[in-house]
């Protein structure tokens, strides 16, 4: 397979002697046009156009599931009368923290997120296929073709935020609920634990994978603009060569040089993508491991916890013994209640002992139910952590291979597989876990 003349590999510098050689005797301008044309039909791959097309479809079908299932669940909320339950974040105070914990709903961000990461991957599929099908396009709306970089490189990061607030809201459900005894209240608190510092990694990460990927996809497509502006530039100067070439022209080494100048800057630019790639394909491996690593650890003792509610659904054990005096999980309904009224309640009112479960509430936990939400939530892990091998798969490829997209067809099937399967898994998961709190 023919290389581009315009391949980062190349150097024009190391040309222009030969360059100035060849035009003092005939004109090697419509060649090197030629050989440019030639090496851009590499760029419309027509496996890859069919790639992208299953893309759309797939991500086209998942936001349209997305969609329904939160229409699904705000239907049998409000026709069950459960507005309460729709809100997207809760504070959680606790009687001995003056700052509340801000608790996210990993039951509705999910679909919201699951929505916006499928629109991103169809602004940038849509735009592939336009002007993979027309090429002119891209040409007459430079802006809309670089575009395509921003969305591929935010697209990921919608999924990244579900799996980390899922994850959160995991945690929090064992952190603060009332499992350790009065003694163990009275410890001296840690620092992690602080609501400050909790709310601040719970918010911040987000924040932070937000304003990384948004930079990166900003600074593509600048450069993509850039890119795009100098190639039309190369190709206008070369078709001017072309036309005013005569031989022995005293100008023609002048105008070489500035050809070469053009094409240095129009490599360097592209070299400067390339860099980016690399740097949001390590950034996309890190963050999947380090998120997907804290979910599945949050969501593996949670199913415990699920185990053992089945357990006390059932009458085979009973709750443990706790003390509401030292922990009082309230609600932001409830936060008016002040201490003073607290303290003055007779104490005895703070039982010590777990109280027996009558039958009408053994009957009123749904056992199915419980198994049916830990059924889904392994599926859920084992989805995410093939979805992590592909990604890892992904950013590999873009790493070692960036050089090589642009112009070996074998590796551009391979990463737009990887990267549709992913994507596909990705979603699957979060759709999943929403299927959980779907009454039935």
């Amino acid at each position: 397979m023919s290389v581009s003349p315009l391949s980062a590999e190349s150097n024009p510098s190391a040309a222009l002697p030969t360059l100035n050689s060849m035009s003092l005797f005939f004109n090697p301008y419509p060649f090197i046009i030629k050989s440019i044309e030639d090496s851009k039909s590499q760029f419309a791959y027509r496996d890859l156009l069919s790639i992208d097309i299953v893309l759309i479809v797939v991500h086209f079908v998942l936001l349209i599931q997305a969609t329904i299932t939160l229409g699904l669940k705000l239907f049998f909320l409000v026709r069950n009368d459960q507005r309460s339950k729709i809100w997207l974040w809760r504070k959680h105070h606790l009687i001995d923290q003056p700052i509340p914990y801000l608790v996210p709903n990993a039951n509705f961000v999910i679909e919201p997120l699951q929505i916006a990461g499928c629109i991103f991957f169809e602004l940038f599929g849509i735009i592939i296929y336009m002007v993979i099908e027309n090429p002119e396009l891209g040409m007459s709306f430079p802006g809309l073709h670089a575009s395509c970089l921003f969305w591929f490189a935010v697209s990921f990061v919608p999924g990244f935020i579900g799996f980390w607030l899922s994850g959160w809201s995991a945690f929090y459900v064992l952190f603060l609920s009332p499992t350790h005894d009065a003694g163990a209240i009275r410890r001296p608190q840690r620092i992690i634990h602080h609501p400050i510092f909790m709310n601040t990694m719970c918010i911040g990460i987000p924040v932070l994978m937000s304003c990384f990927f948004a930079t990166i996809g900003i600074l593509m497509t600048m450069k993509h603009k850039r890119v795009g502006d100098t190639f039309e530039a190369v190709m206008v100067k070369l078709e001017e060569l072309s036309n005013s070439w005569k031989p022995n022209n005293p100008q023609t080494a002048e105008d070489n040089q500035s050809l070469m100048n053009m094409m240095e800057s129009l490599l360097s630019e592209g070299s400067g993508i390339f860099d980016l790639l690399q740097l949001m394909a390590i950034g996309w491996a890190t963050i999947a491991m380090f998120i997907i690593m804290f979910y599945i650890g949050t969501t593996v003792s949670v199913g415990k916890v699920t185990k053992r509610t089945m357990a006390i659904a059932s009458g085979k054990t009973t709750l443990m013994k706790i003390s509401s005096k030292y922990l009082l999980p309230k609600t932001k309904d409830v936060i008016s209640e002040s201490r003073d009224d607290l303290d003055s309640k007779d104490e005895t009112a703070y039982s010590q002992t777990a109280p027996e479960l009558s039958p009408a509430f053994r009957n009123s936990v749904s056992s199915n139910s419980i198994q049916r939400n830990l059924f889904f939530i392994r599926i859920s892990c084992g989805l995410m952590i093939i979805a992590l091998g592909f990604n890892f798969c992904t950013s590999l490829i873009v790493v070692v291979k960036i050089r090589s997209l642009l112009i070996e067809t074998y590796w551009q099937v391979t990463l737009s597989s990887l990267i549709a399967v992913t994507c596909v898994l990705l979603s699957l998961s979060l759709l999943i876990q929403s299927l959980m709190h779907i009454r039935h």
